[in-house]
């Protein structure tokens, strides 16, 4: 006999329950083996693993990133929600962003869903998705460019945070970076026989300045020297700098390129140097299906998540965000540190390792499996879902 909804519903908070001890020790070793971005060789294969002792069939270096995966349940078949995780660390500060949350709270919705409900009308899977700690592989593009999100539907993630809340809207990013090549020269005999590169920069920089009266008021132009000159005594032949610009989405970031590269351009122009341009589109803003996110947040709240707040203004940037051009997409922010914590710190590391972040992950495992199954077993909700995301994706232009 078939199980009653209601049953299958308890069925995976008991689930959840019983596999948390099993959770923590994965995430206590992604914690205490914290791996860089390209580099998390050791938390793919202890994730992979474990989810294949559960029955997920693996594929690893899917889209010929190493340190990929894709983990599904049994015969492929539509409508299918993938859980993604996340498992790099920081540079120096480890977990600080709570990435072995995120990875534990994927593996626990997805193994605790495929036991709670085996008959489930459609299918899972976990997605492993490294380096978003890092602007400069941009894994989750590529693995969409090769289609692994294809036989998707919906994409569920959890996040650590400071409050537990859904709908927060982030910015979408580009990176650029200004070589200027100009004429050594001795800088106190024969200053007038050279042409400063790194005057170039300074001069790009002051305009970069200028630019902020005359953007929106959502733009983050910020950046760095990385290359100044040698010495003091010679006029500097090459000088480089490194921008990051972000905005609060993808068409008003390419509005603004041109005019972001025309002030390296006048840098250039006006101390007579060569410039080369190297601009790199990378992630987008998130898209927010308020359908999807709603749904989430009411299962967190149902299975006693803490500190539930209105969203903060998130003005960081997430390869996430390139999924839910895609595809339905949202993310469950979990509480685990006390509101208004910073993130990317040693708090957060010290936190990542805590009780209250085994709770966030029973939390975000519960709701994310909850929300799917009420997706799953109802396909006019599905359909409301997908209609939105694209009235959603029509309006974003």
């Amino acid at each position: 006999m078939k199980k009653k909804p209601e049953t299958e519903r308890a069925g995976i908070g008991s689930a959840v329950d019983g596999l948390m001890a099993e959770l923590w020790a994965l995430a206590s070793f992604l914690h205490e083996h914290p791996e860089l971005s390209g580099e998390e060789f050791q938390a793919r294969e202890h994730v992979v693993t474990y989810l294949r002792a559960k029955g997920f069939q693996c594929t690893t270096g899917v889209a010929g990133i190493e340190t990929a995966f894709v983990a599904w349940k049994g015969e492929r078949r539509r409508p299918a929600v993938g859980f993604i995780a996340e498992y790099d660390a920081l540079p120096e500060l480890g977990h600080a962003c709570g990435h072995n949350l995120i990875a534990a709270s994927a593996v626990g919705a997805a193994v605790a869903l495929a036991s709670a409900c085996p008959e489930l009308s459609g299918q899972i899977c976990v997605i492993g998705t490294p380096a978003e700690e890092t602007s400069k592989l941009h894994v989750k593009q590529t693995m969409l460019d090769h289609g692994v999100f294809d036989e998707l539907d919906i994409a569920l993630m959890m996040h650590p945070s400071d409050r537990t809340t859904t709908m927060g809207r982030n910015l979408a990013v580009d990176s650029v970076e200004f070589r200027f090549g100009g004429r050594p020269a001795h800088a106190s005999k024969y200053p007038h026989l050279g042409a400063s590169a790194l005057d170039a920069a300074l001069l790009t920089m002051t305009a970069l300045e200028f630019l902020r009266e005359h953007v929106r008021s959502d733009v983050r132009l910020h950046g760095i020297i990385t290359d100044g000159g040698l010495r003091p005594n010679i006029v500097p032949e090459h000088a480089a700098l490194e921008y990051m610009v972000r905005a609060e989405n993808r068409s008003y970031l390419n509005e603004i390129k041109e005019r972001v590269i025309n002030c390296a351009r006048a840098g250039a122009l006006a101390t007579g140097t060569e410039l080369a341009v190297c601009y790199e589109a990378g992630n987008d803003n998130k898209l927010l299906v308020p359908l999807l996110s709603d749904l989430l947040l009411a299962e967190a709240s149902q299975v006693g998540a803490d500190q539930i707040l209105e969203p903060e203004k998130e003005l960081g940037s997430t390869d996430f965000g390139n999924v839910s051009h895609r595809l339905p997409a949202a993310t469950l922010k979990v509480a685990f540190v006390p509101a208004g914590t910073p993130g990317h710190t040693r708090t957060w590391t010290e936190a990542a390792k805590s009780g209250q972040a085994r709770k966030a992950i029973e939390v975000a495992a519960k709701a994310m499996a909850l929300a799917t199954e009420r997706i799953l077993a109802n396909p006019q909700l599905l359909e409301g879902i997908r209609a939105q995301f694209e009235e959603v994706r029509a309006k974003e232009g």
